[in-house]
């Protein structure tokens, strides 16, 4: 059986900036893009906030004072560097690598069925974050789009734990609750008008 997994950073620009200033770790942070200052990026902790992707600074001022809110001017010769240095310690993890964009890649783990895979993928993400400084979360599944939900559901804590969802481990009836459950433009390539 294929396995695949889809390891991505976590508000990867966001944690980019706190490997080097450790004091932004628990505040809410955005990056902001370089000619017309709106969010390209947002801390877990503004995002709670409501404050959504591609937001203008100009509108979260007043939410920025309220709230302490740290905007940062990207810096994307940093992001490519912890980039290409997450991706050679994912490299180390499975045979075949894909990778998909600047924070996250596909790992390939055909005859990987005797591993525990919640177990390794919290070995990848401990590794990753010791040696990069960069929070990951994993999703095992059969195909790549399962492989990204499954990611989407580490993130959000829905299934698994500690960052990691695998569904092989899942039965049939367990996905159809659960994708019962999820909206259908969470999956991906499903956009707005398809997914109507």
């Amino acid at each position: 059986m294929s396995v695949f997994a889809l390891v991505d950073g976590n508000n990867f620009y966001v944690s980019c900036e706190r490997v080097f200033n450790p004091k932004l770790e628990g505040q809410p942070v955005v990056v902001l893009s370089n000619n017309v200052g709106c969010a390209v990026a947002r801390s877990a902790e503004v995002k709670a906030l409501g404050v959504t992707m591609g937001t203008p600074w100009f509108k979260m001022q007043d939410l920025a004072k309220q709230h302490g809110i740290v905007a940062l001017s990207s810096n994307y010769e940093l992001y490519a560097d912890l980039s290409s240095r997450m991706m050679s310690v994912l490299a180390r993890y499975a045979p075949e690598q894909e990778i998909y964009s600047i924070d996250e890649c596909f790992l390939g783990f055909d005859g990987f069925q005797r591993f525990d895979l919640s177990d390794y993928g919290k070995e990848i993400r401990h590794t990753v974050r010791q040696w990069v400084g960069i929070p990951v979360c994993v999703g095992f599944a059969a195909t790549k789009t399962l492989a990204k939900l499954a990611n989407h559901c580490a993130k959000k804590g829905l299934v698994g734990e500690d960052g990691v969802c695998d569904f092989t481990r899942l039965s049939a009836p367990q996905l159809s609750r659960l994708f019962s459950a999820l909206p259908v433009d969470q999956v991906w390539g499903i956009g707005r008008k398809l997914s109507q």
